[in-house]
């Protein structure tokens, strides 16, 4: 009954009673109804399809299309073959298909995305490349908190970071990499959290990069095991 009350006049109750009743959570819900409308939707273009189109050029290497009945396809590019649902296409389609969608179709200014561990089912290679495309959708305006435990990830955040610095052999060295200046991410638009012993703290960030105690520390031990392996082999 206070549901009804606070949903206030205007709002059918019916909708209030399905929504607390529903077997499953709004966010779940919400990706639902998405879901039996994509044919609607898709009518619908964003003016930030270049992202989208980033994402299918530089990762996934074709088309997320979606048919008159509202399905979600992937066309392979230089494919000659007809586009195959989603759900038959390789992991990495399935995890990046509805980003790409999102942002062709539904995205707009100042949005707010919560994106967990984007590095899933990612070679390392296109890890680097979707955190480049995250960094540039920052610059364009959009608000994003994600999760993440990829040292490619973090390492290219870094790059982005320090390309920020205004030295004219920085500038060089964009154009020499092949990075995309929209690409570029200043310091203050970063920031970055350690979850350890069940606190939240801050890693600071400046025009240096960053460092993420755990990860690094990983990597020294990586490395340091790997020389002595090699130390007991080759020595």
């Amino acid at each position: 009954m206070s549901e009804l009350l606070e949903a206030g006049a205007g709002t059918d109750p019916a909708e209030v009673l399905k929504r607390r009743a529903g077997r499953y959570a709004w966010p779940i819900r919400d990706s639902l109804q998405v879901a039996n409308d994509l044919a609607n939707l898709a009518k619908n273009t964003s003016p930030f399809t270049d992202l989208a189109d980033d994402l299918e050029r530089a990762v996934l290497g074709g088309k997320v299309v979606v048919s008159d009945l509202g399905e979600l396809s992937f066309a392979h590019e230089g494919g000659s073959a007809r586009p195959l649902p989603v759900h038959l296409t390789a992991s990495v389609v399935k995890s990046l298909a509805s980003l790409v969608f999102y942002f062709r179709h539904m995205a707009k200014p100042g949005d707010f995305l919560i994106i967990d561990e984007p590095e899933l089912n990612l070679h390392p290679d296109n890890q680097r490349k979707i955190a480049r495309v995250l960094a540039k959708a920052v610059n364009r305006g959009f608000k994003i908190m994600m999760s993440t435990h990829s040292d490619y990830v973090l390492r290219e955040l870094n790059h982005l970071v320090m390309l920020s610095d205004p030295k004219e052999s920085v500038s060089r060295v964009i154009d020499e990499l092949g990075y995309d200046r929209a690409s570029i991410l200043p310091p203050e638009k970063l920031g970055v959290y350690l979850f350890k012993e069940q606190t939240a703290q801050l890693v600071p960030v400046s025009v240096d990069g960053f460092q993420v105690e755990t990860i690094e520390h990983e990597i020294a031990a990586l490395n340091a095991d790997a020389q002595a392996i090699y130390a007991a082999r080759f020595g």
